[in-house]
């Protein structure tokens, strides 16, 4: 008679989870399916969603009930990146050929959004929590909001609309917030309705960003390259899966006044050279261009050319993850230094 009450005991402690697990996500179960499945086959039969999803919502709402806190973001960021892939991962929903992206705020809910790398695998990457990096941003934005990736999307800009770039932009700012970074996806569409002012609008975006943001240690306008009469990608390996390369781009002060651009170079330089020292061959390499970008306002303000419009969206987003790694070890050697 024990026995069979502390089986129920354990049964409506599972019950109660799974109602919380209902009202967070809304999934849908049929509870008259638990009732006659015995307890130890309860999870295959009578949930339909993913262990990934589960053990991320459990996550979520034990910091929910124990209060929100600075200490409850650290567990919950400990937690993440402890977890093995399989039990985290989770797609970003993207709609194909059309281009059309919706991009959410990163907060630590949306996390479970993107398919991370992290994992125990030999072929998957592993990253670390970053705590000397916790109170500094990061603010990423795109001034050519249009561009996508050709193979996704059936065409290289969808005007008018959020390409691919922007979603490779906010997978390189949850990396950072996953590692322990603050940081920031500006979604601002830039290049519409007039592409010529795309770099005019963005200067708006930069300026408010900088006056903003107090401890901002970088500022990045991400980008996807085209080279004219190319109709192939540059990929590399690393781990078993394939990245588009990524090229840094550096204004000079060749056509108006720009007295950051060294500052930027020597930035790009360092991204370069951690780079090639932990993913060899996934930096193209670092280029100076006569135009400022409005990059002359900061000192540490770099555009990205993450990939072409040939390379595939997974090639251009694993680019974006491991990036992220390349960065946190930059930042974390310039702010320990």
């Amino acid at each position: 008679m024990h026995g069979q009450n502390f089986i129920n005991f354990i049964k409506n402690i599972i019950l109660l989870q799974l109602l919380l697990i209902v009202i967070i996500a809304g999934v849908g179960i049929d509870f008259t399916i638990i009732n006659k499945v015995k307890l130890e086959g309860l999870p295959q039969a009578a949930i339909r969603i993913r262990p990934g999803v589960a053990i991320n919502l459990l996550a979520l709402n034990s910091v929910a009930l124990a209060g929100h806190n600075n200490k409850a973001e650290h567990w919950l960021a400990e937690f993440k990146r402890e977890m093995p892939e399989n039990l985290m991962v989770a797609n970003l929903q993207v709609p194909v050929s059309r281009g059309q992206q919706v991009t959410r705020p990163m907060t630590h809910k949306s996390l479970a959004d993107i398919n991370l790398p992290f994992g125990q695998d030999k072929n998957k990457l592993e990253t670390k929590y970053y705590q000397s990096l916790e109170d500094y941003q990061v603010v990423l934005y795109c001034t050519h909001s249009a561009e996508t990736y050709i193979p996704d999307s059936g065409k290289a800009r969808c005007d008018g609309e959020r390409g691919l770039v922007n979603s490779v932009a906010a997978v390189i700012g949850t990396q950072l917030q996953l590692a322990g970074m603050q940081a920031d996806f500006i979604d601002t569409i830039h290049d519409y309705p007039d592409y010529d002012k795309s770099y005019t609008n963005s200067r708006e975006t930069v300026k408010k960003t900088l006056d903003s943001k107090k401890r901002l240690l970088a500022l990045f306008d991400i980008h996807r390259d085209s080279i004219p009469g190319k109709e192939s990608a540059d990929t590399i390996n690393v781990r078993g899966k394939k990245a588009a390369r990524i090229l840094i781009i550096v204004g000079t002060d060749e056509r108006k006044e720009h007295p950051h651009w060294q500052d930027n170079l020597a930035f790009a330089k360092k991204l370069y050279h951690k780079g090639e020292e932990m993913y060899p061959g996934l930096m193209k390499g670092v280029r100076t261009k006569s135009g400022t970008y409005n990059q002359e306002f900061f000192d540490h303000a770099l555009l990205l050319e993450v990939g072409s419009d040939y390379n595939s969206f997974a090639e251009a987003k694993y680019a974006g993850e491991l990036f992220a790694h390349i960065l946190l070890e930059v930042l974390e050697e310039e702010v320990l230094r």
